[in-house]
């Protein structure tokens, strides 16, 4: 009964991919949608690409292991960071009409090469390792559906995924997340339902949601899981995609301030599981797959295949977005910006295809590699922190900015990261307690150091090198309200 239902579910995707398949005439309308995504459409898709199911594995495994609060990080830090991508960036690219995040970059600081620089250190990290994190995930589901290896389900989740991303495009994959959203959202909180009233002595015990451990060094896992993803994730390319195919600038803002509250409602959920999961299944050796544990085990076969279906439908909605985001920076800021300005349409087309193929075999190999989720996700996440993060943060508000400071920056905040994730970060002897040793906790680790060393270094250099005149008019031209209409 669980694989009749989810072979309904892909019936039902492929149908989708066809429609989308009919809007699709050029490469604009495969990775961006034709710029026309209506508000609900994108705030749908954006719901179904942060509520992933390996991610939100990870935060019930982080739980398990951890405690309340830290199950919740993950999908607080999530929402944190669309809210704050709204208030940042989403009007300014969408005025500047980029393809991609990285086209930000490119527009806003006047150089193609900066783009297709920003370009490949997203595309690595959402387009290979978040790929990969989401395929581990997603491969979980394809076990527990159809009780095959893990390789083979790795294997058939990304056979799956990418065949409908590489038909459709964004029109495709934008529409069905719509209903993978609210499958996703039906699921969670038909499951904690019954959590809470069949396990109502173990939620909420006050030793798994202490609050005074979180500011002490104890809290530095905590701070290291919220704020890579609340600040971290802010120049997300799988957000950005959508952003870039919003009907106007108006469109973009909000549907990212709705995804985000709707993901900070239910953050609290993975905390909760975490903990009720820690009774029922005592000494897993694997926890990020205990939900699916817990709903094969505890409903009946079609209630169990409307979950699996839910969450199926929750990592392949995510995984089709970075290989959609990964083919559009390929696209646009390598492929037409660098090696054929002006290509036939259909030849564009079918690059932009085989790039999403692409995509989706290296996120196979990783997840193959790996086979854990949470290792990749973060690994993509810490990348793109330590590197991108303030020339997208600063650029909507601060006009000194320059286009060499943004490439120093960047490069200082990569190879400070690769060194000190070898060597170790250099910190001061001594017995550190309290708020300091939360502190230094974090500065032990690369991803924190290495933002503070790579925002240093991008103000300095911005006093060092003036802006041309072509970033001043972009700057002015990101801020021009008249564009959102």
């Amino acid at each position: 009964m669980v694989t009749i239902i989810f072979l309904i579910y892909l019936l039902f995707i492929f149908v989708m991919g066809w429609k989308g398949y009919k809007k699709v005439s050029n490469a604009e309308d495969l990775i961006v949608a034709g710029w026309q995504m209506p508000l609900p459409i994108v705030t749908g898709s954006l719901v179904a690409a942060l509520l992933a199911a390996p991610f939100f594995f990870a935060a019930v495994g982080s739980g398990y292991t951890l405690g309340g609060f830290y199950g919740t990080a993950t999908m607080a830090g999530l929402g944190t960071c669309m809210i704050l991508g709204a208030l940042i960036w989403t009007k300014p690219l969408r005025r500047l009409k980029g393809w991609t995040i990285a086209d930000y970059y490119g527009i806003r600081y006047g150089s193609k090469k900066l783009g297709a620089y920003t370009g490949g250190i997203i595309g690595m990290a959402f387009g290979m390792f978040n790929a990969g994190a989401l395929t581990v995930g997603g491969a979980y589901i394809i076990e527990t559906i159809f009780h095959i290896d893990f390789i083979w389900a790795a294997l058939l989740f990304v056979v799956f995924t990418a065949s409908y991303s590489v038909i459709g495009g964004l029109w495709a994959v934008a529409y069905t997340e719509v209903i993978q959203g609210l499958l996703a959202i039906i699921g969670i909180i038909a499951i904690v339902i019954v959590v809470m009233f069949d396990y109502q002595g173990m939620v909420f015990q006050s030793d798994w949601w202490n609050v005074e451990e979180l500011f002490t060094k104890g809290g530095a896992a905590f701070w290291s899981l919220y704020l890579v993803l609340a600040l971290g994730d802010i120049p997300a390319a799988d957000l950005g995609q959508r952003v870039a195919a919003a009907k106007n600038p108006k469109v973009a803002y909000w549907s990212m301030i709705i995804a985000g509250i709707i993901v900070l409602l239910i953050s609290w959920t993975p905390g909760m599981l975490g903990e009720v999961f820690k009774e029922i299944f005592p000494n897993s050796h694997n926890p990020e797959t205990l939900m699916l544990q817990f709903v094969n085990g505890s409903f009946h076969p079609v209630i169990s295949g409307i979950f699996l279906t839910a969450f199926a439908a929750m990592g392949m909605s995510s995984a089709a977005a970075c290989y959609l985001a990964a083919a559009g920076i390929f696209t646009k800021n390598i492929y037409l910006d660098f090696i054929q300005p002006n290509p036939k349409p259909a030849l564009l087309l079918f690059i932009s295809r085989i790039a999403i193929f692409i995509s989706a075999l290296v996120g196979l190999i990783l997840a193959l590699h790996f086979q854990t989720v949470i290792d990749l996700a973060y690994l993509a996440w810490d990348i793109i922190f330590v590197t991108i993060f303030w020339p997208l943060v600063l650029g909507p508000f601060w006009k000194r900015i320059s286009t060499p400071a943004v490439w120093i920056s960047i490069t200082v905040g990569l190879l400070y990261y690769i060194i000190t994730s070898w060597t170790g970060v250099p910190v001061p002897t001594g017995n550190y307690d309290g708020v300091l040793g939360l502190i230094v906790e974090l500065w032990k680790m690369p991803v924190f150091s290495g933002v503070i060393v790579s925002g240093f270094t991008i103000i300095v250099c911005s006093f060092i090198f003036t802006p041309s005149p072509t970033v001043l008019e972009m700057f002015e031209k990101q801020k021009n309200k008249q564009l959102d209409f």
